[in-house]
């Protein structure tokens, strides 16, 4: 059974406290003084036997237990039990007697859970407690307990002692007086000698109706016996088909294959020990076959372009940022222009040499046409033209008047785009509102001083302090936002609004040539003013074909584009934003250039950094910070790997013990082989499965030779052990019962015509009274009577108690002559290991008392030990005890409490491997306050170390 979990929720100095134990057999649990240690002993001790602890009172935790692959909880509650295993009812009955034969806390304190008080002494061996409980363990829990019983019922009936106040004695004693008494006071009357015959006749009926009543009780004591030694001789069967079964024709050499295994175990032991050695000598965390082993340089390599590495990342970045911002200005920009529509590329070539010929020839077509109209002649007179007159067409279809029209046209289209690109910007509302935000943070801001001021001086108000602040700032953040919306993009807006101007001007003029009046003709005949008119329209035909054919190359040649309202005036304008455009288009794309180059540069560094960090395994991001705690573990590994160079002899050393541990493992593999094939078994695992069931024939052979023993003692005297066997083997336990219950009826009916004579004796007596000389008379003869009867019944108890006894000494002695000297060698073998071989148990000599035998032979009594070497002893029987009652009962858990103070060091890691190896097979839980105790057991495979701590 172990224990896997403490949990103590009310205990002397712990409070909700849990525990829980390792996977090895030894728990080692290191705690200084007045840390609990004794406490969470006793604690431990309540909650397997329960009661109430005399200074703690009752415990208030729980125990999960783990026995034979079953998990159990076992939890107490003051008085209440909790006791279940997980998934199955509860359980009622306590674990002592469900489990370990009714074994009692005191029992289990002298041997299974000790303080360094409890160990002391060797008196445990003589106690009839533990002779009693190791006798039920090793022939069952009912002849042990008839043991005790047995000496009870027989000291109180008759003590060897003159002045003895026992039973029997006190009646013996009376009865002698009453004879005295009778003596003095004898009167023979006849007809009291009448009744006195009658009264013998009766006595002579009452003992052959007990000599039936003693028949019947052989009778059925004999019956009785039979179902006694029903069980034992079924558990005899039982063992000696499983000798049957675990019979192996096989020899196998025990010592040498257990030899072969210890020598395994220490190699192993000793391989690990080095091995651990050679692992505590490499710096923590530390790889010698690491890739920064492979891979430094490149980590150097890349730690000089870090900067770069950095630098690049960071004007990548901008650049992009810049880039994109001059994009957008560039956009906004173009979103402005006049000469060029924003729904339509720029055009990138363009003949502006042809565009600056034909806008000049444009120009002086126009002059010369406008100066024709400005110099119309004046005619005296206003002749009636005619239907057929030839003269220049002065209405609204003439030439100028159409080409004016289509001037406004266009004007007025230009101005209503340049209004909706102000009114996109808010230019109107940006007018009016920007001056009232800046007033009103202004006054903001004055009342805000003002407030600081009056809270500082006159009222000292921190308050006031502060608001005033805040007030001041929020004035000025108000005055500034209303100052940035006045003046923002202003060059743009003021740009577009002289556009606006001179396109407004424009229409005036275009509007003023549409209402200008033309010279009319006269209705008088002139030869004179009719030839002049003549050449004055011939010439402003010519001057009209002139200016619309180079108005017509002009629009012609304007580019894709541009807007179509163009005239020769916006020529260099034009030109003006396109120079600006695409020298701000060259500079983005020189910057785009740049920014390639540079992204090219942190390509190569980052693919170099990829590579670098695929080969080191590592997953986080690839950046420059992530390369500087790279390079921070590389030179904290270059800083490791030369402590362990320097530390390269000691590992060679240990690597050397380790190779000859290794050698020699090899070695006793092959020697076990060589046994395994000379034995037949495929494996170590077999042959020591046939060890196994070895040992267990001979339990089963210590269990059926105890059943004999038994079933001898239960055989009745005189009668024939053969013809005993075949009353078992041949009958029926029904059968049996039945006849049993047979001989209680006829014993029944025997004491009931007992109970009859006893009627009739009564009468005489009461005759006998009245016929006695005096009263005093009646009474000594009525009560030595009475005497005499209950002086038979207790002297028969006692003489059946006392043979009974004398049969359970021979039982015990027959137990004690086997089984104390196996525990006594058990016990000697762990002497030896405690003691380095020093040391072993007197086994011839138990006669003369407890002594030990040194290596030369020589006794050592028990007055001649050391108090270190006594512990080691007392230990030893303890340990022999437990591993005896695992055998035949459970492997209680042990728990030792700061036992091994008194052992030197070399003996104090002796009893540490002990105890784990026997906490293979049986948890052991030890207690210390030395701190050289709880590093030893770090260092013993099969023991976990805590340090104990309550909160």
């Amino acid at each position: 059974m172990n224990i896997k979990q403490i949990r103590l929720d009310s205990f002397g100095p712990y409070e909700n406290w849990t525990f829980k134990s390792g996977p090895n057999g030894v728990q080692l649990v290191y705690g200084a003084n007045e840390s609990g240690k004794t406490s969470l002993l006793e604690g431990m001790r309540s909650l397997l036997f329960g009661g109430k602890h005399k200074k703690y009172g009752y415990v208030s935790g729980s125990l999960e237990l783990d026995k034979e692959g079953t998990a159990y909880h076992l939890g107490r509650q003051n008085k209440n039990l909790d006791f279940y295993s997980p998934g199955e009812p509860s359980i009622k009955d306590e674990p002592n007697q469900l489990w370990w034969h009714g074994l009692d806390e005191k029992t289990y304190n002298r041997i299974f859970g000790l303080t360094l008080e409890d160990l002391q002494g060797v008196d445990i061996l003589n106690e009839v407690d533990v002779r009693a409980r190791f006798f039920g363990a090793e022939g069952g829990e009912q002849l042990g307990g008839v043991v005790k019983s047995i000496e009870t019922n027989a000291n109180d009936l008759l003590v060897a002692s003159a002045s003895g106040k026992r039973r029997i004695n006190v009646l013996i004693d009376q009865l002698q007086e009453n004879k005295a008494r009778l003596s003095a006071l004898g009167e023979h009357e006849t007809q009291y000698v009448e009744l006195q015959q009658a009264l013998k006749a009766s006595e002579d009926t009452e003992a052959e109706i007990q000599n039936q009543i003693k028949e019947w009780q052989d009778y059925r004591e004999g019956v009785e016996m039979v179902l006694r030694a029903w069980d034992t001789y079924r558990r005899s069967e039982e063992a000696r088909r499983r000798m049957q079964q675990f019979t192996s024709p096989d020899t196998l050499d025990r010592d040498a294959f257990l030899r072969i295994d210890e020598g395994l175990r220490e190699a192993r032991q000793n391989m690990q020990l080095w091995l651990d050695k050679e692992e505590a000598l490499k710096p923590e965390n530390f790889d010698p076959n690491s890739p920064f082993t492979t891979y430094g340089q490149d980590i150097e390599d890349l730690i000089q372009q870090g900067a770069k590495w950095e630098q690049l990342r960071r004007e990548c970045e901008e650049g992009e940022a810049y880039i994109a911002k001059v994009k957008e200005q560039l956009d906004f920009s173009r979103g402005l222009q006049s000469s060029w529509r924003k729904d339509e590329s720029v055009p990138t070539d363009v003949n502006w040499f042809e565009g600056e010929r034909l806008s000049k020839r444009l120009r002086t077509a126009k002059d010369q046409l406008l100066y024709w109209q400005s110099q119309a002649p004046s005619l005296q007179k206003e002749p009636k033209i005619s239907e057929d007159s030839s003269s220049v067409d002065t209405g609204e279809n003439s030439p100028v008047n159409t080409w004016a029209q289509q001037e406004l046209q266009a004007v007025m289209t230009d101005i209503a785009d340049l209004e909706s690109r102000l009114g996109e910007h808010g230019s109107i509302r940006m007018a009016a509102m920007p001056i009232w935000l800046q007033r009103i943070g202004g006054i903001g801001a004055v009342i805000g001083v003002l407030m600081s001021l009056a809270g500082l001086i006159a009222l000292e108000s921190v308050l006031y302090s502060i608001g005033g602040i805040i007030l001041l700032i929020l004035g000025l953040g108000l005055f500034w936002y209303g100052w940035r919306l006045r003046h923002v993009d202003d060059s743009d807006v003021a740009r577009l609004m002289r556009e606006l101007e001179r396109l407004q001007q424009r229409k005036s003029y275009l509007e003023t040539q549409l209402d200008a009046p033309l010279p009319v003709a006269s209705d008088v005949p002139n030869l004179e003013t009719a030839a002049i008119e003549q050449r004055y329209n011939d010439e402003g035909k010519q001057l009209q074909a002139n200016y619309e054919k180079a108005l017509a190359e002009w629009q012609a040649w304007i580019p894709e584009g541009a807007a179509k309202s163009l005239d020769e005036d916006d020529f260099f304008s034009m030109k003006h934003e396109y120079d600006q455009y695409y020298e701000q288009l060259r500079t983005i794309e020189g910057y785009e250039k740049r920014l390639d180059e540079h992204k090219e540069s942190l390509r190569l560094i980052e693919d170099q950094a990829v590579t670098l960090w695929y080969n080191l395994g590592v997953e986080a991001p690839v950046s420059p910070t992530e390369l500087k705690r790279i390079y921070n573990q590389y030179k904290n590994f270059q800083q490791q790997m030369i402590r362990w160079e320097q530390k390269e002899s000691q590992r060679k050393s240990y690597r050397m013990e380790y190779d000859n541990w290794h050698r020699k493992e090899k070695e006793l593999l092959l020697e076990q082989k060589a046994l395994l094939e000379k034995s037949g078994l495929s494996g170590a695992n077999e042959y020591r499965q046939k060890l196994i069931d070895e040992d267990q024939f001979k339990q089963w052979e210590t269990i059926y030779k105890q059943s004999q023993v038994q079933l001898d003692l239960l055989t009745p005297d005189g009668e024939n052990k053969d013809l005993f066997y075949r009353r078992l083997r041949e009958g029926n336990k029904e059968n049996w019962t039945d006849e049993l219950a047979h001989a209680d009826q006829e014993l029944n009916a025997r004491k009931d015509a007992m109970a009859n004579l006893y009627e009739k004796r009564g009468q005489i007596v009461e005759a006998m009274r009245a016929l006695g000389s005096d009263q005093e008379q009646r009474e000594a003869i009525q009560q030595r009577q009475e005497l005499e009867s209950e002086l038979e019944s207790a002297l028969e108890d006692w003489a059946t108690q006392v043979v009974i006894a004398h049969c359970m000494e021979r039982a015990q002695q027959s137990y004690e002559e086997e089984s104390q000297p196996k525990m006594l060698e058990l016990a000697s073998q762990y002497i030896k290991r405690l003691t380095n071989g020093a040391y072993t148990f007197d086994m011839w000599g138990l006669q003369d008392g407890l002594a030990l035998l040194n290596e030369r032979g020589e006794r050592l009594p028990i007055y001649h030990w050391s108090s270190g070497l006594a512990d080691q002893v007392y230990l030893a029987l303890r340990l022999a005890l437990a591993k005896v009652f695992s055998y035949q009962v459970d492997a209680l858990p042990i728990i030792l409490d700061d036992i091994l103070v008194r052992f030197d060091e070399d003996r104090q890691k002796s009893a540490l491997e002990l105890l784990a190896e026997l906490g293979e097979h049986q948890q052991i839980w030890l207690f210390t306050c030395q701190q050289q105790v709880y590093y030893m057991g770090q260092a013993i495979a099969g023991i976990d170390t805590h340090i104990l701590q309550r909160a």
